[in-house]
């Protein structure tokens, strides 16, 4: 089968209108691109920093902590506690509300300096779990997803119980909502029985739902979900009145069952109900916009110099009308099965009729056009031969005086240079319509390996 390309040297100007849609300020969205030096912010809750009413407080610690042997208070001599490992620094106010790196001696402090209690939700020390290194990507339609390297411990009455989460990881899609993720492990006991310490091996957890986060290309700032989430319990049961009843995700409250912290992560009923809501979590980063992509210059051979020439706008005498050209039929020509002649196959078809309207009246200047084709070479699996193997014998007719058809163009088998170069079909020095046809013959030997072979006619039109 003989296939078909159109084409014509023209020079087009392409322009395209569209409506501009901005980002609201309420939901502002990052430009596509790559996220690096991505910082994490997150104290989790007020409880994760306040007093305890056996080990002195509740606190974070970086890194991931070791293993006591059983439910005990920490000591500084243990080494467990760090505020520092890696990507991770525990962070906290001091007293002029400049951030500084917690330390054993402040961990129980509040930004003033005095020691948290547990019988104030208001007395708090405010430390926050910092990451930093953080790497990911924003995608055209405004997601981001962001993934850190590193572990952070949260400790509750002084180490007695504690649970470490690792690598987390930030999904958001592009109304800002998602999760943060992370492995968490750490060891199970109980308050009735202190005794009981058991493994827990990692498992993913959402640490954080997200609803409408403000996404924009240095970061974002928002307040994980908890206010009125309600949760299922297999202990004590949730309580869901007052002003901060709600719960961290299901499977983070689930994973607190085999710690035996489950019940301070969702609102009891307790006096400490106020201290549990989730705290404010920020995320900063550099992004990297995506390029867009550059055609690459092309390469010159060695054996081959470039051309350049800068063409002025030509003075054109005002014309009425217009030129163009149509196949009549768009189907793919198909010249058959080859018949056997002597020591060659023969196949014959033609093309599909070419109209070129020509209207074009007033000025001047004489118009004329002149139409070609040329083919490349023929291809199947795994086998070709050149395109001088296809000949043609152009025909006009419904044209003018002025039209002429193309000289006829034998196939090299036949003597002639066939269609491996740009062969005229038909020409005209005046404006007229024209109607062109033309005969093909492919001539090839019996040696051609057996096949289905295509190739492309590619129209040339000058006007």
């Amino acid at each position: 089968m003989l296939r078909r390309t159109v084409a014509a040297l023209a020079a087009t100007t392409l322009a395209t209108g569209a409506a501009l849609v901005g980002a609201s300020a309420a939901q502002a969205a990052p430009d596509a691109g790559t996220i690096t030096d991505a910082t994490f912010t997150w104290g989790l809750n007020g409880e994760s920093g306040g007093g305890a009413y056996a080990g002195g407080c509740n606190f974070l610690s970086a890194g991931t902590a070791g293993n006591t042997g059983s439910s005990r208070t920490w000591t500084e001599a243990d080494g467990f506690y760090a505020s520092s490992a890696g990507n991770v620094t525990i962070v906290k106010p001091n007293a002029a509300n400049e951030k500084v790196e917690a330390s054993w001696a402040t961990k129980c402090q509040t930004p003033a300096g005095t020691a948290v209690t547990p019988f104030s939700t208001t007395s708090l020390s405010l430390n926050q779990v910092e990451f930093v290194g953080g790497t990911g990507s924003a995608a055209a339609d405004g997601s981001v997803e962001i993934e850190w390297t590193g572990s952070f411990t949260v400790a509750f009455y002084g180490g007695m119980t504690y649970w470490t989460a690792t690598d987390p990881v930030l999904s958001l899609d592009a109304a800002g909502n998602g999760t943060l993720t992370a492995t968490a492990s750490g060891y199970g006991t109980s308050m009735e029985d202190q005794t009981q310490w058991v493994p827990i091996a990692g498992q993913e957890i959402v640490l954080a739902d997200i609803t409408g986060a403000s996404v924009d290309n240095d970061g974002l700032t928002v307040t994980p979900d908890y206010l009125g989430v309600a949760i299922t319990t297999s202990s004590t049961a949730q309580s869901t009145t007052g002003t901060s009843w709600g719960s961290f995700p299901q499977s983070f409250v689930d994973f607190q069952n085999l710690t035996g912290q489950s019940s301070y992560w969702y609102s009891s009923g307790g006096s400490r109900d106020a201290a549990k809501p989730t705290t404010p979590l920020a995320v900063a980063y550099t992004l990297d916009a995506a390029e867009e992509p550059v055609d690459p210059e092309p390469e010159v051979p060695a054996d081959s110099v470039e051309l350049e020439v800068t063409v002025p706008q030509a003075t054109v005498e005002p014309e009425s009308g217009s030129f163009g050209w149509t196949f009549a039929d768009s189907a793919a020509v198909s010249l058959g099965t080859a018949t056997q002649a002597g020591s060659t196959f023969v196949a014959t078809g033609d093309i599909p009729s070419i109209t070129v309207t020509d209207t074009r009246a007033g000025g001047t200047s004489a118009y004329s056009w002149s139409i070609a084709g040329q083919v490349s070479d023929f291809t199947s699996t795994g086998s070709s031969f050149g395109a001088d193997a296809l000949g043609w014998t152009p025909s006009v007719s419904a044209a003018g005086p002025s039209v002429v058809e193309g000289a006829a163009v034998d196939p090299a088998l036949q003597g002639g240079t066939g269609l491996a170069t740009s062969a005229g079909l038909a020409s005209s020095t005046a404006a007229s319509g024209a109607t062109i046809d033309a005969e093909l013959e492919l001539v090839i030997p019996t040696t051609t390996p057996a096949g289905d072979y295509t190739s492309t006619l590619t129209i040339t039109a000058l006007s």
